[in-house]
C-alpha cells in the first residue's frame, strides 16, 4: 500500500491528501513527528545534510516522492478523477503553484511568530504522545521546535509586514483571476477549464485567514493560523475554498 508521511495540521499535506483522494488513489497516511522523525525521514528520503519535510509518499513500487506537487503529479497518472495538470495549462498551473507556495511560505511565518506568544499553542505543538508527561514543559518543546521551523524555512529573515504584503498579493491575484471565469453550471468556479491542482493549492493560500474545519488543528493553534482580518477581507474567498471542499475534496 501506498504511505503518505505528513502533517495532519499542514496545508502542504493537505494538498497532497486532496491530490491523491480526488484521483482516488488508494493510501495509507503516517503521522509525522518533527525533531523525532527526522533521522527516520533523512535516511528515507537519503538526504543526510539539507532541509527535509513531508509530506513524502513511499509508493507500492519503492519510489520516494517528497513535495506536495510531485506526490499530485505522481497521483495525476494514477487512478480516476478529474485530471489535475491538464498539458495545455501547464504553465499558469506552475505560475499559481509557484504564488501558493510564497503565501502559504509567508503565511506560515506568520502563524508561527504569533504561536511563540501563546503558551496554549505552543503545548499543542508537542508530539501528543509525550505531550502530557511534559505537563508545563510541553509549551518549552513546542517553542523549541517553532523557532526551528521559522529558522528552517527563512520565516524569521523578513518582517511581518513584508509577509502580509506576499500573503495580500496572491489573494489579490486569487480573486481577480475568479473574477475573470465565468460560472458554468452548478459547483464552484474553477480557476482554469476545469478542477485542478491549481485549485487544491490556490485554495491552502486561505488557510491563514481562516483554517479550513478539515484541517486537523487544536483551538488555540487554530486560533493563531487564523487571521480576523485577513478573513474579514476576504470572506468571499474563504466562501469560495469552502465551496470548493464540497465539490471535490472527497475522502
Amino acid at each position: 500500500m501506498n504511505e503518505l508521511l505528513g502533517l495532519e495540521f499542514s496545508p502542504w499535506t493537505e494538498k497532497a491528501r486532496w491530490a491523491l483522494d480526488v484521483r482516488r488513489v488508494p493510501y495509507t497516511f503516517r503521522h509525522y513527528l518533527p525533531l523525532i522523525g527526522e533521522p527516520a525521514l533523512r535516511a528515507k528520503l537519503r538526504r543526510l545534510t539539507g532541509r527535509v519535510s513531508v509530506p513524502v509518499l513511499t509508493t507500492d513500487e519503492g519510489r520516494v516522492l517528497d513535495g506536495s506537487t510531485d506526490i499530485a503529479r505522481w497521483a495525476d497518472g494514477r487512478g480516476a478523477g478529474p485530471t489535475l495538470f491538464p498539458t495545455e495549462h501547464e504553465a499558469e498551473i506552475a505560475r499559481l503553484i509557484d504564488l501558493s507556495e510564497r503565501a502559504l511560505s509567508a503565511g506560515r511565518a506568520r502563524a508561527l511568530s504569533r504561536m511563540l506568544a501563546d503558551d496554549e499553542a505552543l503545548a499543542e505543538m508537542a508530539p501528543g504522545p509525550i505531550r502530557g508527561a511534559l505537563g508545563p514543559l510541553a509549551s518549552r518543546l513546542g517553542a523549541l521546535g517553532v523557532r526551528r521551523t521559522l529558522r528552517k524555512y527563512g520565516g524569521n529573515a523578513v518582517d511581518a509586514e513584508a509577509h502580509l504584503q506576499t500573503q495580500v498579493a496572491a489573494l489579490d491575484e486569487l480573486r481577480a483571476t475568479l473574477a475573470r471565469k465565468t460560472l458554468a453550471g452548478a459547483g464552484p468556479k474553477t480557476l482554469l477549464d476545469s478542477f485542478t491542482f491549481a485549485d487544491i493549492a490556490m485554495s491552502q493560500v486561505l488557510v491563514n485567514a481562516a483554517p479550513p474545519a478539515e484541517l486537523k488543528l487544536g483551538a488555540a493553534s487554530r486560533r493563531c493560523f487564523s487571521d480576523p482580518e485577513l478573513g474579514d477581507r476576504y470572506a468571499d474567498l474563504i466562501a469560495w475554498r469552502d465551496e470548493l471542499y464540497r465539490a471535490y475534496r472527497t475522502s
